[in-house]
Formats: C-alpha cells, sequence, structure tokens
C-alpha cells in the first residue's frame, strides 16, 4: 500500500550484486499496474501508470556496478575486475531503490552507460542504453538533450551494423537498419535517412518482419514529405 491506502506499483525485491557479492535492494514495478498507451516510431513506449522504463538499470548501492535488469548478470570476471578497479574507488555508497523519478532514472541509466563504457562494451550495448536516455530525456521535454542522446544511438547503431555480427541479442540486422534510418530522420538527416529506408525495403529477407517494412513504408512517407518542406 502508498500513503494514500491504494495498491502501489512497486515492489523491493533483495538481489546479489555479481561484481561484489553484496546483497542490495532493487525496485520493480508490477506488470498489472501500468499498460501501453502509445509507441512512438523509434520503440520509444508511453505508458498509462508507472512508468517501467524508470526501473529498468539496477544500480549495486556498495560499488557502483549498474547494468540493465536483463543483463545484470551477465557480465565475467574481467569485466567485474574492471568495474572494481575503476568504479568501486570513486564510488560514493547509495541507494537507488524505491520510487524513482525522471532524474533519478536518469542517473541510472548514465551509470550503466559509463560501466559500459569502463567495460569496452559492444556498440550494440551502448546503442540500447544511448536510446533509452534519449527517450528519458523526451519524457522531460528536453529536446536538445533528447538528440543529443539519439546522435550518440545512431553512433553506436552504425557501429553494431558495421562490426558485429547478428542476430545481437534482441536485436537483428533489420532492426538495426531501420533504426540507423529512423534516427537520420529524427535528426534531419533525410538523404541518409532515405538510403538507409531504401536499403531495408529492397532486401528479401527483411520482407519477412511484415509489421517492420510496414511501418518503414510509414516513416518513407514521412520523410518525403519533411524532405518537401526543407527544399531537400
Amino acid at each position: 500500500m502508498n500513503k494514500n491506502g491504494n495498491e502501489s506499483s512497486i515492489y523491493d525485491k533483495e538481489v546479489v550484486c555479481p561484481v561484489c557479492d553484496t546483497s542490495f535492494t532493487v525496485t520493480r514495478v508490477k506488470s498489472r499496474t501500468f499498460k501501453v498507451a502509445s509507441r512512438d516510431s523509434d520503440f520509444c513506449t508511453h505508458y498509462e501508470g508507472t512508468n517501467p522504463l524508470l526501473y529498468e538499470v539496477w544500480v549495486c548501492e556498495n560499488c557502483g556496478y549498474a547494468s540493465l535488469e536483463d543483463s545484470f548478470d551477465k557480465i565475467g570476471f574481467k569485466d567485474a575486475k574492471k568495474i572494481k578497479a575503476e568504479i568501486e574507488p570513486k564510488w560514493t555508497k547509495r541507494s537507488f531503490s524505491g520510487e524513482r523519478t525522471i532524474d533519478m532514472a536518469l542517473e541510472a541509466f548514465k551509470l550503466a552507460l559509463y560501466n559500459l563504457q569502463v567495460r569496452n562494451a559492444p556498440s550494440s550495448e551502448r546503442a540500447k542504453i544511448c536510446l533509452r536516455i534519449a527517450w528519458l530525456y523526451r519524457f522531460k521535454g528536453d529536446i536538445e538533450e533528447e538528440k543529443r542522446f539519439l546522435g550518440f544511438a545512431l553512433n553506436s547503431y552504425c557501429g553494431a551494423y558495421q562490426n558485429e555480427r547478428f542476430p545481437l541479442d534482441k536485436l537483428d540486422e533489420y532492426t538495426c537498419m531501420y533504426m540507423i534510418a529512423e534516427l537520420n530522420r529524427r535528426l534531419g538527416n533525410f538523404e541518409e535517412s532515405l538510403k538507409w529506408f531504401s536499403r531495408l525495403i529492397s532486401s528479401p529477407e527483411a520482407l519477412k518482419n511484415r509489421m517492420l517494412i510496414n511501418t518503414a513504408r510509414e516513416q518513407i512517407q514521412i520523410l518525403k514529405e519533411q524532405m518537401g518542406k526543407s527544399g531537400t
């Protein structure tokens, strides 16, 4: 129950940090307490009720290790050693459990991004975090910071496409192409966006994902309208 006597949408869970072996508390969102209201063309989801995105990053209060919940335990010995050497000595112990504001979520996500940088993680992992940081700024209405992190996400998706082998966790080659096209469109790089969208919809393999192709065709129409207005 919350202070108003209603059922709380969040709950606490004890987990063990795979880096320092310390037990700490994380907060999760009950799935029945939120409902998808809408979804943007870059897959940013808007919810009715508590936004689960705010709680997607877990942060160890003891050593500063931070990661998305679904990959929190997937850290090897060498990477854990880097966290203990580079992050733990500078870390100010503090808890990220309990109700989160967008600003608190931003701090958690930026810690996760810093952890990935220290670990020299693949571009695909950085893209996922940068994109979500951009979404959080979208929720805040901070267009400048949203675009800055969309740019970081775009660079990382391009790096993933060029240097990594698909599928990458839940990211396949054609969804990566779509993200490169759509982020270029959102950032005003219209010619580059059209190039990637065209490459995507002309790919025989991509045609198997009808939903993705239909979305891409819708975005091409929006893109062409934007290009017409801008005279490109």
